[in-house]
């Protein structure tokens, strides 16, 4: 009997500071679509510039919000081992040669396909792994799935920095992460 290559859905993100919506596509893509593996995959240094907290303490946050998902959930580091800027390209390059058998989905909000213009090589990125999208509310691009929340992490950093209670939008772990580590204003 021929052994099927494992289907790999990558989940790439600043994840500054994860937050329910990103574990609620996680949750969906391992339940609803034949991918059987999720890579978390935070940026390193994000190409269009965006500043965020430090590599180190996003990658923890990050392993604290999918850890319930045991070992059918990596959050990889793979980002701050390669060449800065990050580009999804370089990255999905690398994780062609770790996991050469593996079939690679690429997941984004459906915010995203308006931005692939500024990718680099997306015409390489799509050849590398099957792209999908899926639907994110106040997004006009639509995307497979249900809606999930417009949480934004912009947002939230906002909202702790003003003190505000932020529980029903980021996983507890994480949280307790941000307030021991001070981050994002919090005291």
């Amino acid at each position: 009997m021929e052994q099927r290559p494992p289907e790999v859905a990558i989940f790439g993100g600043s994840f500054d500071p994860p937050h329910c919506a990103h574990v609620m596509v996680v949750s969906w893509v391992l339940t609803c679509t034949p991918c059987e593996q999720v890579l978390v995959v935070p940026v390193a240094e994000h190409p269009f510039g965006k500043r965020s907290a430090p590599f180190q303490v996003r990658l923890s946050m990050a392993r604290a919000a999918f850890a319930c998902f045991g070992d059918r959930v990596t959050v990889s580091d793979i980002e701050a081992r390669l060449p800065q800027p990050s580009y999804t390209v370089q990255t999905l390059r690398a994780l062609r040669q770790t996991f050469p058998t593996a079939r690679f989905t690429l997941v984004v909000g459906s915010d995203i396909p308006k931005e692939t213009g500024r990718w680099q090589s997306f015409d390489e990125v799509q050849r590398l792994a099957r792209l999908m999208v899926v639907a994110r509310a106040g997004a006009d691009q639509g995307g497979q799935g249900p809606v999930f929340p417009d949480v934004s992490s912009t947002e939230l950093r906002a909202a702790l920095a003003a003190g505000k209670d932020c529980t029903a939008f980021i996983p507890r772990d994480v949280l307790a992460m941000i307030f021991k580590e001070g981050l994002y204003g919090t005291r």
